[in-house]
C-alpha cells in the first residue's frame, strides 16, 4: 500500500473550534500527487486552511489511481477533527490519537483503526467497511445522523472500551461489538443487524426495536416492561461472527411496536430479570 503520514505541526490555538476534515480519505487522496494533497482544503470554523498548514505530510510522490492502495496515518492531538474518513469506499486510515465526531460516517468500505477514543456519531449511516476503536466511543455509534432515521446498514464496528447512549439507533444491518459496557438506549429502533456487548448495560436496551438481535454477556440492570421472556437456549449462532456459548435467556420485544426483535441475555448474569 502507498502510505501517507500526516503529523500535526502543533495544537490548534483555540481547541473549542472543531476542524472539518472530510478530505482526509483514501478516496480524496487517490489520483493526486503529494503536492496536490497538501493543498486540499479543510475548514476551521469559517476559515479555510490548506492541509499543509496543519499537518506535515510525507509519503509517495503520487497516490495512484485506486483508494484501495492507500493508507493514511494520522498523528497528533486530533480530538476536535471531524468527518475523517467520511464516505470512504476503500483503503485504510490509522489514527494514533483520539478523534472527533462523525468518524467514518457514510463509509461503504475500507478500514479505520483508532488508537484512542472517538466522539459522537462514529460510523453513522455506514453501509460497509470496518471501524476498530481501541478506546471508548461516544453517543450514537453506528446510528443515524441528524435528520435521518436510517442508521448503519452494513459493515462492522468493534470497540475495545465502552460506549455511551443510543448505540446502533435505527440500525438496519451489520455488526457492532462492544468489549466494554454501554449506557442507555442500546439498539433503540433497531430494525436488523446484531449488537454484542461483553460488559454491562444500564437500562432501556432495545427500546422500540422491531427486529435484529441484541446480545448482552454482562448484566442488564433493568429491562423494559414491554419485553417478554420466552425461553432459555444453550448457545447462539451469529451469522458472520460465530457461535457464542450460553446459556442465554431469550426476550422478545419491544411489544410497544408492531414488530419485535430479540434480546439474548447471559443467564448467569441476568436471572434477576425473570425472578
Amino acid at each position: 500500500m502507498k502510505q501517507f503520514i500526516l503529523t500535526q505541526k502543533k495544537p490548534v490555538i483555540n481547541p473549542n473550534i472543531p476542524i472539518e476534515a472530510d478530505v482526509i480519505s483514501p478516496d480524496i487522496f487517490a489520483k493526486k500527487s503529494i503536492e496536490e494533497i497538501k493543498k486540499l482544503i479543510i475548514w476551521r470554523g469559517n476559515r479555510q486552511l490548506a492541509l499543509e498548514e496543519i499537518f506535515s505530510l510525507s509519503g509517495e510522490e503520487h497516490a495512484g489511481d485506486s483508494p484501495a492502495e492507500i493508507e493514511i496515518l494520522l498523528t497528533g492531538e486530533l480530538s476536535k477533527y471531524k468527518h475523517i474518513g467520511e464516505k470512504m469506499s476503500e483503503g485504510k486510515i490509522t489514527i494514533k490519537s483520539s478523534i472527533g465526531m462523525h468518524l467514518g460516517s457514510l463509509m461503504s468500505g475500507g478500514k479505520i483503526v483508532v488508537e484512542g477514543d472517538t466522539h459522537d456519531f462514529a460510523g453513522a449511516n455506514m453501509t460497509g467497511g470496518e471501524i476498530h476503536i481501541q478506546g471508548n466511543a461516544g453517543h450514537y455509534l453506528g446510528g443515524s445522523m441528524r435528520g435521518n432515521w436510517r442508521g448503519m446498514s452494513g459493515g462492522k464496528i468493534k470497540v475495545d472500551g465502552n460506549v455511551l447512549n443510543e448505540c446502533g439507533i435505527w440500525m438496519r444491518k451489520g455488526i457492532i461489538e462492544i468489549a466494554g459496557s454501554a449506557t442507555m438506549f442500546l439498539g433503540m429502533h433497531l430494525h436488523r443487524g446484531t449488537i454484542i456487548v461483553h460488559g454491562d448495560v444500564i437500562e432501556r436496551a432495545g427500546a422500540e426495536m422491531t427486529g435484529g438481535e441484541i446480545i448482552i454477556l454482562g448484566k442488564l440492570h433493568k429491562n423494559l416492561p414491554s419485553f417478554e421472556f420466552k425461553e432459555t437456549i444453550d448457545e447462539l449462532p451469529i451469522e458472520g461472527y460465530g457461535t457464542i456459548k450460553g446459556p442465554f435467556l431469550v426476550f422478545v420485544g419491544d411489544y410497544a411496536e408492531r414488530k419485535q426483535g430479540k434480546m439474548f441475555l447471559l443467564k448467569k448474569k441476568n436471572e434477576h430479570l425473570i425472578d
